[in-house]
């Protein structure tokens, strides 16, 4: 881990992180099944969460649903700034900021899949936007 004190407002690192995919930094949050990854492009995030899931939770994929198009995915990436300040206990913890608050890391978050698309990407009868 970087050595920084409580509170303290940090850039992560590889020791700070559980894994890193194509340069891209990864870690779970919790036990939520949630994760982020260090980078504000959804398509590298998607790639760098679809290998650590697959390698270090031994999922099939992201998903971990083999039978589901690695596209679904992208409904339960949601890309953003987030500031690391370090926890007491030594850990870390990633709260979303506007792009311009000091300290803000490009970041994607990974929520949980377990279930359906979300809403509004189901809706079939709708109109079309374009």
């Amino acid at each position: 881990m970087t050595t920084t004190h409580p509170g303290s407002v940090f850039t992560p690192t590889l020791a700070d992180m559980e894994e890193c995919y194509d340069g891209i930094l990864v870690a779970s949050l919790a036990d939520t099944g949630d994760a982020i990854a260090v980078t504000g492009s959804k398509h590298r995030a998607l790639e760098a969460l679809d290998g650590y899931y697959r390698t270090v939770c031994g999922q099939s994929n992201l998903l971990d649903d083999a039978s589901r198009p690695l596209t679904d995915a992208y409904y339960f990436l949601d890309s953003g700034h987030a500031v690391f300040t370090r926890a007491a206990d030594g850990g870390w913890r990633a709260v979303p900021v506007a792009e311009d608050a000091p300290g803000a890391v490009d970041v994607t978050w990974f929520r949980d899949p377990s279930g359906p698309v979300p809403e509004p990407y189901t809706r079939t009868g709708d109109p079309r936007l374009f």
